[in-house]
């Protein structure tokens, strides 16, 4: 596509009438947003480097895999990367990628060509992109790459964050896309960078989607009563519930709401 222009360009559209997935209940549907996915794409706008913290299954994997898909098929000479949190994930996230291929190969009566299709890497020749996933476990990986689309999927479950930012984060192209994506993993190295995202000093916006932005009142009540205290780890409201409430603390992890409650209210450090 000569004139595409991932600027311009409408991938909502697209992906709507393209790409189909696998929803919750076992059922190949087609790809339509969803309200935290039209949020995000409304927040996301003009923005290359983005820090998302989330809420579990809200749909965010499955928008930036399709994102990155569209490229693959129409933008030429583009470099999607996504680094996963394990192999199975990895696994996963590939899965997506190949179905929607299938579907769109499937909406269209045309194939798509690919010299390389395995298990971490896809190759369209016709239009020079590549499309490759692996995992945290290579500090290294996507260094040496030019990078045009970079996904850290469950960022704050990585064990070296520094480095894999540092490595591939520096290999993405000017104007290129970086977007982390992960749901709170406690008081790690993730959430000394999500500071730095929230004050703005490290050059990625910070945007948070809450679990009622995305799951019913009654939803919520029935995960609440299933989960009991692990509840908030995995339906947070609050940027300061979803750090407090996972990983492992040295300290009491009420008193510590509570004094973090004090300082919101004085100062409103949490938002």
């Amino acid at each position: 596509m000569k004139d595409f222009n991932p600027v311009t360009f409408d991938y909502e559209d697209f992906i709507g009438e393209n790409f189909k997935i696998v929803d919750k209940k076992g059922n190949t549907v087609s790809l339509e947003f969803n309200q935290v996915q039209k949020r995000f794409k409304k927040e996301s706008e003009s923005v290359c480097d983005i820090d998302i913290l989330k809420a579990r299954q809200q749909g965010f994997s499955s928008l930036i895999t399709a994102i990155f898909t569209t490229d693959f098929m129409l933008r030429k000479n583009s470099n999607s990367v996504v680094v996963a949190d394990v192999d199975e994930n990895a696994e996963g996230l590939l899965g997506k990628v190949k179905l929607y291929i299938q579907s769109y190969e499937e909406k269209n009566k045309i194939k798509v060509p690919l010299k390389y299709n395995s298990t971490n890497r896809l190759y369209n020749p016709f239009m020079n992109t590549s499309y490759t996933i692996g995992t945290a476990k290579n500090t290294e990986f996507g260094r040496s790459k030019t990078i045009t689309n970079l996904h850290l999927s469950e960022v704050a479950f990585y064990s070296n964050i520094t480095k894999i930012i540092a490595g591939a984060g520096q290999a993405v192209v000017e104007n290129g896309r970086k977007i982390l994506e992960t749901t709170a993993n406690g008081f790690n190295d993730y959430k000394k960078f999500r500071e730095e995202s929230r004050q703005g000093t490290n050059g990625y916006r910070a945007l948070f989607y809450r679990a009622s932005d995305f799951y019913s009142a009654e939803f919520l009540a029935k995960k609440k009563a299933e989960l009991k205290e692990l509840f908030t780890q995995e339906y947070p409201e609050t940027e300061m519930e979803a750090f407090l409430s996972s990983g492992q603390c040295y300290f009491d992890k009420d008193s510590l709401k509570q004094m973090l409650l004090e300082i919101e209210n004085a100062k409103g450090v949490f938002r």
